[in-house]
């Protein structure tokens, strides 16, 4: 065998392998070294993986918005152009239409009649067992998701579900059943698991919750992410 490292005979060999002599074992002898000189292939998926998170989120975040006002304006578009013709038809019609109707139904719930016109509708599908559990998830999803006037009773809050062990939460409201002793204030609190695939409602009692600096939008963005996305306020 030889006695001095060993060349490629192609300069454009990506790697090089360096013999060891006096080695007693084959797994002793060879090594490959990486090229000297350009970046290494960590290095390239680390560019990959930055060039991802710029671009991906910007793709997916384009594609939903148009898919939204899309969608909005599908809706309306065809009544629009029966009524005021091609010609008078512009695009976009349909959408700011739309927005303008989900505008005027929250005026409408907001008044006694809207009110009861949804609860009789809620309560309609309350009896039809699939529908019930699909219309009942969208709704609450939304509820948590978008302002109203419960915002102030959401708040971000941390529970000490062992010594030295912390959980991130949301509090929705006062708990929806009574449960422990007589007379002590609980909430309902939800503790959502990492990119929502699912989560745990606990009632617990207020004197153990720790009320977080954090808006709800930057607390779910720390924990659906495992943390990921809150790193940089925590450097700060």
């Amino acid at each position: 065998m030889p006695s001095r490292p060993w060349r490629p005979s192609s300069p454009t060999s990506v790697l090089r392998v360096r013999y060891s002599p006096g080695t007693r074992s084959d797994s002793d002898v060879l090594w490959l070294e990486p090229p000297e000189g350009g970046p290494k292939m960590k290095q390239i998926m680390t560019w990959l993986g930055k060039g991802m998170l710029a671009v991906v989120p910007a793709i997916v975040t384009i594609y939903a918005l148009v898919w939204l006002f899309t969608t909005l304006e599908s809706l309306l578009a065809a009544p629009l152009q029966a009524i005021l013709g091609e010609s008078l038809y512009v695009p976009g019609t349909g959408l700011f239409l739309a927005i303008g109707i989900l505008i005027g139904i929250g005026v409408l719930i907001d008044a006694y009649v809207g009110r009861w016109l949804v609860d009789a509708m809620e309560s309609m599908v309350d009896r039809v067992p699939v529908v019930k559990s699909i219309y009942g998830a969208v709704r609450d999803l939304l509820q948590f998701a978008l302002p109203g006037p419960d915002d102030e009773e959401r708040r971000v809050v941390a529970w000490e579900c062992k010594p030295g062990v912390w959980m991130v939460g949301f509090v929705t409201g006062p708990a929806f059943v009574a449960v422990g002793e007589a007379g002590e204030d609980r909430v309902s609190v939800y503790f959502p698991m990492s990119y929502q695939i699912g989560g745990y409602t606990f009632l617990l009692p207020e004197s153990e919750l720790s009320t977080l600096e954090l808006t709800v939008e930057e607390a779910m963005k720390g924990v659906l992410t495992a943390g990921v996305m809150g790193r940089d306020r925590a450097r700060r």
